[in-house]
């Protein structure tokens, strides 16, 4: 055999040994990781709405709630007596993944008994009176913003400067933020307390000669329906102005109807949950008030007191 022919068949022989895998090399496959389950969240809380009673003033504030939680809402209306009701909320403060809206004074009350529960509550004026308020227990105010108060009356009433307002015991620290608020528009804020619609009565007229207008409170403590009509009676013929808290008021002789809206309301109840979601207080101050303001304008009454309504304001006037 030519020795040519054996080098080649030579190198045939180390080049097929170069290229065959070695029996015992281990494969090595890449490491895959798998990634992690997300943490599951917490269901969203159950939440009952207590009603005091079935009224415009708080079942309006209920149904606008109950469209912003959904199949999560839950309305019930305390109609029995003060025991019948705490005994009805005291059956729900075992229930879990709960919180919990009040409307209205009896229902707030009521609620009281709930203890650690989150309770949000609303359309209760004298508050302070029932202590409502803990590190559970938070509310949204029943009078409309100061700032969009006093800035709609300024608007209104360029000339405007002295204002009297009277309140039962108790509305102190309220008064002040609302005097704080006042000044920021130009105006000074009179506050007077009193203990009796009787006293109202003196107190509103001897404030006469010291105010052009007034800013009436839905007090009921002080505050009966015939001396409602009186101190209306009083103001048309001194021509005071009087910013009132409903449209019936307006009819006996207001110059603007200021009060909050419904949906506004329930707006605020519902940040006010969300916020607590998981926590085991309530977040943020005692009381928030509400940002938009239902406003009107007796044209009658501003036209007797020689007040011009501003042209963004028109739409807001109307003749009782």
């Amino acid at each position: 055999m030519p020795r040519h022919y054996l080098i080649l068949c030579l190198l045939f022989a180390l080049s097929a040994c170069a290229v065959a895998p070695q029996a015992d090399t281990p494969i090595v496959e890449p490491e895959v990781k798998l990634a992690a389950p997300a943490p599951k969240k917490a269901p969203l809380p159950q939440v009952t709405i207590l009603v005091s009673e079935d009224i415009p003033a708080y079942s309006e504030v209920a149904k606008a709630l109950a469209k912003h939680l959904g199949s999560r809402a839950n309305i019930v209306y305390l109609t029995g007596s003060p025991l019948e009701n705490t005994k009805l909320v005291t059956n729900l403060k075992d229930e879990e993944h709960m919180q919990f809206v009040s409307i209205g004074l009896s229902a707030s009350v009521a609620a009281k008994k709930l203890g650690s529960k989150q309770v949000v509550f609303c359309q209760v004026y004298n508050y302070q009176d029932y202590a409502l308020l803990s590190h559970t227990h938070k509310g949204v105010s029943i009078l409309p913003s100061f700032n969009k108060t006093f800035a709609s009356w300024r608007t209104l009433s360029p000339g405007l400067k002295r204002i009297g307002v009277i309140s039962g015991p108790g509305f102190e620290e309220v008064m002040r933020t609302a005097q704080a608020a006042a000044q920021n528009y130009g105006f000074t804020l009179q506050h007077e307390t009193v203990k009796s619609d009787k006293e109202y009565q003196y107190t509103y007229k001897h404030l006469s000669k010291k105010v052009q207008g007034y800013w009436l409170l839905p007090d009921n403590r002080v505050l009966s329906e015939n001396i409602l009509r009186d101190i209306m009676n009083y103001s048309v013929r001194n021509s005071k102005q009087v910013a009132v808290f409903n449209d019936e008021l307006l009819r006996l002789g207001g110059l603007l109807s200021l009060s909050n809206d419904y949906r506004d309301i329930a707006q605020q109840v519902f940040e006010r949950l969300e916020q607590a979601q998981g926590k085991g207080y309530l977040p943020g101050p005692d009381i928030v008030y509400p940002d938009k303001l239902n406003l009107r304008v007796n044209s009658v009454m501003a036209q007797r007191l020689d007040i011009n309504i501003p042209e963004q304001y028109k739409k807001y006037a109307n003749a009782p």
